[in-house]
């Protein structure tokens, strides 16, 4: 594991992280558009996310998730790397990054383990990696908007989209309506898109 970190760090050397999240966005929402229009029947009302696997293109989507949580392992180092506040403890970084990474390989293996299978097994499997996943996004999120209103470099509107996202989430588990899993899903997308686009402008 500390060779991942040690390689991943170099890798931050040459390219930054920002465009390994916006990577990650588009690796994910380009396999769900391609298996979701020629998806006939599938209605995001009553339809969870998931059931894209059942598509004609079903596999797309599973490898565009496969390569999504993978690629955005760099994009949080990057992030967590951003928060320079001396009122930050660095135990609470580690936390962010430690749910981060787990909520991004759990995505990742979510796309070897779809529901478009019988098997009580790999349904059960699924379950519990979504709700990792989704768990793993709502804390930690919610733990950003915290350290974004603790360091000057970042605007308010960067905590307020962080626990706007922590509360859909929190919202979609008191709830599981498909629509609301969506708006979920589309919105931890809008989260990394803004922070990544905001962090490459910092650059310049």
């Amino acid at each position: 594991m500390k060779l991942i970190f040690q390689i991943i760090k170099r890798i931050l050397i040459y390219i930054p992280g920002e465009f390994f999240g916006l990577l990650s966005v588009s690796s994910a929402l380009g396999g769900i558009l391609i298996a979701f229009f020629p998806f006939s029947g599938y209605n995001i009302l009553f339809c969870d996310v998931s059931y894209l696997a059942a598509s004609p293109y079903g596999l797309i989507f599973n490898i565009g998730l496969i390569f999504s949580g993978l690629i955005a392992i760099p994009f949080h180092f990057s992030m967590i790397k951003q928060i320079e506040s001396q009122l930050i403890s660095i135990k609470l970084k580690k936390t962010i990054l430690s749910l981060s990474l787990t909520s991004s390989l759990t995505l990742s293996l979510i796309g070897f383990f779809p529901v478009l299978t019988g098997n009580v097994i790999i349904l059960l499997i699924h379950g519990i990696l979504a709700l990792i996943t989704f768990l793993g996004v709502t804390i930690y999120c919610f733990l950003y908007g915290v350290l974004f209103l603790k360091d000057q470099k970042f605007s308010f509107f960067h905590s307020f989209l962080s626990f706007s996202v922590s509360g859909i989430f929190i919202f979609y588990f008191t709830n599981r309506w498909s629509l609301i899993e969506w708006i979920a899903v589309l919105s931890i997308m809008v989260w990394i898109t803004f922070n990544a686009l905001y962090s490459l402008t910092m650059r310049l």
